[in-house]
């Protein structure tokens, strides 16, 4: 092939990989007008609220810890008590380094849905989370956390953080840790009045939002029931 046509086919190439890039952005940017109208439409028929870039502390507590994570979030009210749910991104880099010793940086964005019930009393900074296999591994060497609640078939799945583990008992009860053995709650954490949970992902269908808060609402009444009993 003469020079001057790999040359063209090349360029011919390049070109159409960058309209493609074009036709991607459009396309996307588009699905997202739509989905955030389809979310401003359900809030306003539901008596919610919709909030760009809202002005809240989710994002301390979850992946990447991006404090201004929260792009877009919605607000309502759910079983009598005022909830939120938002959409989060925090944005990982990596580098690699080719055969010939060239680096290339690259950029990942991981986006989560922040899932929040307001408690009605403020409690004990707690979170509940499953343990992954080196969590696992550190407890066989080590032994519980001074956070562990005791309950063994609870300690070997799940590792509790707390400033404090005197509070911790505070806050979970009996009931609650059967409720996490029983696999039928999420990971959570609670600060102040404030529990939350977050799944990877964007706020989807907005029908659909009201079953998103139905285990968290859950873990708000039995830690407020335990409240109570003690």
């Amino acid at each position: 092939m003469e020079p001057s046509a790999i040359v063209v086919s090349v360029v011919a190439c390049f070109g159409v990989a960058v309209a493609l890039i074009v036709v991607a952005a459009v396309v996307a940017a588009r699905r997202e007008r739509q989905r955030r109208e389809a979310l401003r439409l359900w809030a306003k028929r539901h008596g919610w609220q919709v909030v760009d870039r809202p002005q809240v502390e989710w994002g301390r507590r979850m992946p990447g810890r991006n404090r201004r994570g929260v792009s877009l979030a919605l607000f309502g009210t759910l079983g009598g008590r005022p909830v939120g749910i938002g959409d989060y991104s925090h944005t990982t880099t990596s580098t690699s380094t080719d055969a010939n010793g060239a680096s290339q940086t690259t950029s990942t964005t991981h986006h989560h849905v922040a899932v929040v019930v307001r408690l009605r009393m403020p409690r004990p900074t707690v979170a509940v989370h499953r343990r992954g296999g080196g969590s696992k591994l550190w407890r066989t060497l080590f032994g519980d956390k001074a956070t562990a609640v005791g309950y063994e078939a609870f300690d070997r799945a799940y590792r509790v953080n707390a400033p404090d583990p005197r509070l911790v008992r505070t806050v979970l009860g009996g009931p609650l840790v059967a409720e996490h053995v029983a696999g039928r709650l999420p990971d959570w954490s609670v600060e102040g009045d404030e529990l939350m949970t977050f799944v990877p992902g964007r706020i989807g269908a907005p029908d659909g939002i009201p079953a998103q808060f139905g285990p968290l609402l859950r873990v708000a009444e039995l830690i407020e029931a335990h409240a109570t009993a003690i």
